[in-house]
């Protein structure tokens, strides 16, 4: 039998020079089937808007992308979710100057953001009914900059503005092009911070909070989750599976230790302080994605799988990087494409996202489940309501079919939504529900089967969403 390497190793070498077909569910051979059976612990709580999307801020100054006049981008965003979190900032963040009346610019290392751009975005979030986290520049700016742009974001966005960030990835302000003396410790950042965040609260009575926004350090989260003291409404860090350049299609086929690590530590430390946790930029590879990976149908599986992950720790909500990156191009690992003339269009992760969405869709908690014995690169997570099963999730990135009885759940009917491709590396034809998402960005399934005596069959390298 082929181990999950070997097999992965062989099909990413055929699919250089063909799409393979996506083999049919072989429903002849159920005769083994893996029982998902609820663990004796509590449920997760999963907040309504956990799904976000992640942009720099260049994407703001840019007219006409987040706006009511891009109708396609406003269907795609809807398709995610009723409610949701767009996170702007970024390495561009940085780079970024409020001038009110001035003439928006998007470059990456020069963004103007101006009235007109905020009130143009405002009006979009209103559309979308989703909220947004703000970065101020807290590597170039001044104290008073950051008082005045955080004054307009919250006239402008009111109460779509979740919270106010201070700086991006600021564990490393002290290295590489450093925007503060090396080393730059935690001591140094907090007496800023508690300097910004005093001024900006005074001249913003009631503006909320996220940070610390660091790229990997933990420390520094959990430094703050137990210093806060009030001045810290969400904890956020960043995630990348690993850079472009160090990149592979195994390690989004293979669990990554250090994010159980990271996900263990960030969950202990929000259970401690109170203070729910989002881990509001994360995608697969840093430096725009491993183009032929992140864009394709492991970027499907992978983004789904570790949505469900966090969101089986824990964690308030996730904001998935699109969009053009803080390196002036569209990332491969882009949920939402552009094709540089104003076209958008869903791309291989939104799938995963979509699955995700529909999946929680009707509930509020995941349930814990017993431990099983799946083969490795199987998965299986229950969205619950008030502790009672309601919708499955199986994905299965392994080199076998996949038979899942659900029958201790107490599911003996329900219907399937399956996410499958036409090969491996199909960055296109990817579809969930046996049809993909239309030009104007609707989706609507067409292959919703019904599924009888309590069991499914799960393709190897597809996923399932069984809703009651």
């Amino acid at each position: 039998m082929l181990n999950r390497r070997t097999f992965t190793s062989s099909i990413l070498k055929s699919s250089a020079i063909a799409i393979l077909p996506w083999p049919k569910p072989d429903f002849a051979q159920q005769s083994k089937a893996h029982r998902l059976q609820l663990a004796e612990e509590p449920p997760v709580e999963i907040p309504a808007d956990f799904v976000g999307l992640g942009y720099e801020m260049s994407s703001v100054a840019t007219k006409g992308l987040l706006s009511t006049s891009n109708h396609r981008y406003s269907e795609l965003v809807r398709g995610l979710g009723a409610k949701g979190v767009l996170r702007v900032g970024g390495i561009v963040a940085d780079y970024t100057r409020y001038m009110p009346h001035g003439t928006s610019v998007n470059e990456p290392k020069n963004t103007v953001i101006t009235r007109a751009n905020l009130e143009e975005f405002a009006a979009f979030l209103k559309t979308i009914g989703w909220k947004a986290i703000w970065s101020v520049n807290f590597a170039q700016g001044t104290m008073q900059q950051a008082i005045d742009e955080a004054r307009a974001v919250s006239e402008a966005l009111g109460y779509n503005l979740l919270a106010l960030e201070l700086g991006n990835e600021v564990e490393n302000y002290g290295k590489g092009q450093p925007f503060r003396a090396n080393p730059y410790i935690y001591e140094n950042y907090r007496k800023e911070f508690d300097e910004w965040h005093a001024a900006i609260v005074q001249a913003v009575p009631g503006a909320r909070f996220a940070g610390p926004d660091t790229a990997q350090s933990l420390e520094w989260v959990e430094r703050m989750a137990k210093d806060a003291a009030g001045k810290i409404q969400l904890l956020t860090t960043h995630y990348y599976r690993n850079g472009q350049r160090r990149g592979s299609a195994e390690q989004l086929l293979t669990p990554d230790p250090r994010l159980d690590d990271a996900l263990a530590r960030m969950r202990a430390a929000s259970k401690q302080s109170g203070i729910p946790w989002r881990m509001c930029e994360i995608n697969s590879f840093s430096g725009g994605g491993l183009p032929g990976v992140s864009d394709s149908f492991i970027g499907s599986l992978w983004t789904l799988n570790t949505m469900l992950l966090l969101a089986q720790n824990g964690c308030s909500g996730v904001n998935m990087e699109t969009g053009v990156n803080q390196l002036g191009f569209v990332s491969s690992y882009s949920p939402i494409q552009d094709d540089g003339k104003g076209v958008n269009s869903a791309g291989a992760p939104y799938y995963g996202m979509l699955a995700f969405v529909r999946a929680f869709a009707g509930c509020h908690q995941m349930l814990p489940l017993s431990s099983s014995n799946f083969a490795e690169g199987i998965s299986a997570y229950v969205f619950g309501v008030q502790g009672k099963p309601r919708n499955v999730v199986i994905v299965n990135m392994s080199s076998a079919d996949a038979n899942i009885s659900l029958a201790d759940l107490g599911i003996r009917q329900a219907s399937v939504l399956r996410l499958t491709a036409q090969g491996v590396d199909s960055k296109t034809a990817i579809s969930f529900g046996g049809v993909e998402v239309d030009a104007a960005g609707h989706w609507k399934p067409k292959a919703e089967e019904s599924v009888k005596k309590g069991s499914v069959l799960v393709s190897h390298m597809s996923a399932a969403v069984v809703r009651v």
